[in-house]
């Protein structure tokens, strides 16, 4: 029962956010220097304004408890509720990280260009992956309610 399609766009939701945490967030750009701020890099890019000290690991997180929720869902596939309630809660830390991410690049004063960079897009995709995973699994219960019905 694996192999269904909810199974599917919820590995590839739990692929994207694994994407999220290796792809760059924000570009930010100092005269002739490029630097990329991906969420994996801890250490690194806790010198710039932007970030403070938590920014990176708070996306970080998010993204991990995204992937973890999701791959929790796929595995209590007989448990058609506690799915749903599962990608309901999935949704929350990655549109937080997508939120957090804009609202402190916007929100900060620098003498540096800052670019929204397109690593930050991939929570949203993760986003519609999850409810189009949700419809399929309230077709599901659907479908088994109505078999139900005729017993």
């Amino acid at each position: 029962m694996i192999q269904r399609k909810q199974s599917f766009f919820l590995l590839f939701s739990i692929i994207i956010m694994t994407g999220y945490i290796f792809s760059p967030v924000i570009r930010v750009d100092g005269g002739m220097v490029h630097n990329m701020v991906k969420a994996k890099d801890l250490a690194m890019n806790v010198n710039f304004p932007i970030i403070g000290h938590y920014f990176v690991f708070v996306c970080m997180v998010a993204a991990l408890i995204t992937i973890g929720l999701n791959l929790l869902a796929i595995f209590l596939y007989k448990f058609r509720g506690l799915q749903i309630v599962l990608c309901w809660l999935s949704i929350l830390p990655a549109l937080y990280s997508f939120c957090y991410t804009y609202y402190r690049m916007t929100t900060t004063d620098m003498i540096q260009d800052q670019l929204f960079y397109y690593g930050n897009i991939s929570p949203i995709v993760a986003v519609i992956l999850i409810f189009i995973a949700m419809f399929y699994i309230r077709k599901d219960d659907d479908l088994v309610k109505s078999v139900d019905r005729l017993r």
